[in-house]
Parts: C-alpha cells; structure tokens; sequence
C-alpha cells in the first residue's frame, strides 16, 4: 500500500529528499581507494536511510559486496561486545559461503582473543571479495567500562585490513564527537560525514509535490511553515505532512498546519518535560539563553538576565547538557539545541 509521508521506515528510491551527496560521499568510499566513514548526526536525522540507499546503489553496480550490520544499541560490557562480535562474524561467513562456489572454513571459536577484531579481513580474503561492517550506535562502545578494552585496539585491527570498509554510526552527536575528534580514535583510517539539516527549498518542494500527487494542494507559505516547525528535519517533516493528510480537506491552510503542529506536540511534550526535569535551575536557565541566540553566557548582561549563576556555574551546566545530549557546538563553536522540536517548543511554549 503506498502511504504517503510514511516517517515509521527508513526512506528509500524518491522518498529520499536532499540527501545525493551523502549518500555519493558512500558509494565513492566503498570503492578501491575509498575510506571508512565515520556518520553521525542527531536520531532520526537520516543516517541509516543514506547507508541503505548507498550500499543497495554499490551492490548493483558490484555484485559480490559482504555486508555485516551490528547494531550496538543494547551493548554495555565488553563481554557483550565480543559475543555480538563473535555472533556476527559467524553469520556473516556463513552467509558467504552459502553462494561460494569454492566454500573456506574459518573455525571462529578457535580464533585467539588478540585476533577476534582481524576477523573481516580474514573473511574478505577467505572470500576475495570487499567487506563492509556497518555499525549503529557506535558511541555505546563508551559506556564500556572494562580496563582490558580500548578503543585503540579496535583502531590497530582495523587499520590494518585493506579489503574491508566500516561505516560508523551514531546518534549521540557529542559522544561521538568525543571519539573521533577529541580522542581522534580511527583518525588515520575514516573521514568524516555529519548530516546537516536538508536544504529548505528541497524540502518545500518535497512537501508540495508529494500532496499535490495525492490530490492535495499546499501553497508555498504552509509548506515552509512545516520547515521551520521541524526545522528541516525529515522525520518531523513526515509526521507534521501525516497528520495534515489525514484531516478531510484538499486545501492545506495554515489552520490545518497548526492543528497538525499541535498534535505533534502533544505526542512529544511528555519526552520533552521529562528532558527538563532531569536539569537543573542552571541548565535550564542556561537553555533559555540558548534558544534566545545568546553566544557568550559569561558576560554580566547574559548572567543577570537569565539567571546564571558564575561563570564557572556555566561552564559546568554547559559540559553537563553536553554529556546529557540536550546541546551541542556547532561548526562556528556556537550552542545550539540537538533536537529541532524540543527547541520549538522551548521557544514558543517553555518560554514564552
């Protein structure tokens, strides 16, 4: 059934807005020369739809590309790391061998502890064919706390194979700004790719074409007023053109965009005042001067105003909406708020 602006799927074929450069930058990066990539952005921001979409385009033109997905999301422990690991690697070489016309045994379980992170590269030429480890949420390889585990380990294994491509992933910006840029773990071996907001006219253009396919009309002014409310982020998007679809009516007025803005809210208001009662009087003062465009927080205007109590008050309460994923420092080293509806609502509604 073809539902129009399904936000619950990845997006893929012309579903996909604003995205040909990334997902360009991937399928050249798989390729003989290429690099790994290192792929972050905010949740739902589009990260594993320009995967997908690359790694289907690259195994149309190269069949006979390996593909093994590892999803973090649930790993803690270092023993849960190499058990998924392990787990994977097996899968993967089974799944290999299923199609092989010379089929290779790797006894996975024999395979020394020091030699576990050399297993793709044993795989890709077990195979002779390119690997690709495509991992999610690779920022929870943080929350390890074994001493026996770095994340240098894993950089030494990976550096060395040359028939292999990672993709690593992760939604939590500032961890992985900790890994990759502080810590510049795996800087020899990635580029990075961050995932900006998709450009304003493709998305209006998106959001007009798409209703008027299904026989509705939007005029310019309402679709851009859908833009600012998600600011550009496509998941938001979709659920805002969902739920204006839904109503009975072929003309999509600014009344039926701040119905469906309201729903919206009301779906994600709850998450968002649990995020405010996990900070304190200081961070959320510190946010309101966020939203309100302030740059410089310790000035004697910006601490009287918003209520901030030191400067080093600030510094503390911006390191702590850091670590808490609520901020981040964008390119031009400027505050700014990760989740674009979270944001809106703060402007409009928290303080207002």
């Amino acid at each position: 059934m073809d539902i129009p602006f399904a936000f619950e799927k990845i997006a893929a074929g012309n579903g996909i807005v604003g995205r040909s450069q990334e997902i360009d930058t991937i399928v050249s990066a798989l390729g003989p020369g290429g690099n790994s990539l290192v792929i972050y952005g905010e949740a739902r921001s589009g990260k594993e739809t320009v995967v997908t979409e690359a790694l289907e385009r690259y195994r149309a033109r190269k069949p006979g590309l390996i593909v093994c997905t590892i999803d973090l999301l649930g790993i803690r422990t270092c023993d849960d790391f190499i058990a998924l690991w392990r787990a994977k690697m097996k899968e993967c070489a089974v799944e290999v061998n299923r199609g092989a016309l010379l089929p290779f045994e790797i006894r996975i379980d024999e395979i020394a502890p020091a030699k576990t992170f050399d297993l793709p590269g044993i795989i890709a030429g077990e195979a002779g064919a390119p690997m690709v480890i495509y991992f999610k949420e690779f920022q929870n390889l943080l929350r390890i706390e074994d001493e026996q585990f770095r994340l240098e380990q894993l950089d030494r294994a990976w550096s060395r194979q040359r028939n292999v491509r990672y993709l690593l992933t992760g939604s939590f910006v500032n961890a992985m700004k900790l890994i990759f840029e502080e810590r510049k773990c795996f800087y020899g071996m990635c580029r990075t790719l961050e995932l900006r907001p998709v450009d304003k006219k493709l998305v209006c253009e998106y959001i007009r074409s798409t209703f008027l396919h299904y026989g509705r009309v939007i005029e310019m002014e309402e679709a851009l007023a859908i833009h600012e409310i998600a600011s550009g982020n496509m998941w938001y998007v979709k659920q805002l053109c969902a739920l204006c679809y839904v109503m009975p009516a072929g003309y999509v007025n600014r009344h039926i965009v701040n119905q469906a803005r309201d729903t919206l809210l009301s779906l994600h208001v709850p998450r968002f005042k649990q995020m405010l009662l996990d900070l304190t009087g200081n961070q959320v003062n510190l946010l309101h001067a966020v939203v309100d465009g302030v740059r410089k927080f310790s000035t004697a205007e910006a601490m009287e105003r918003y209520r901030l109590n030191s400067s080093a008050g600030v510094a503390r309460a911006r390191e702590a909406l850091l670590k808490k994923e609520v901020l981040t420092i964008d390119t031009e080293d400027n505050a700014r708020i990760v989740d674009p509806l979270f944001e809106y609502w703060l402007r409009n509604y928290y303080f207002a």
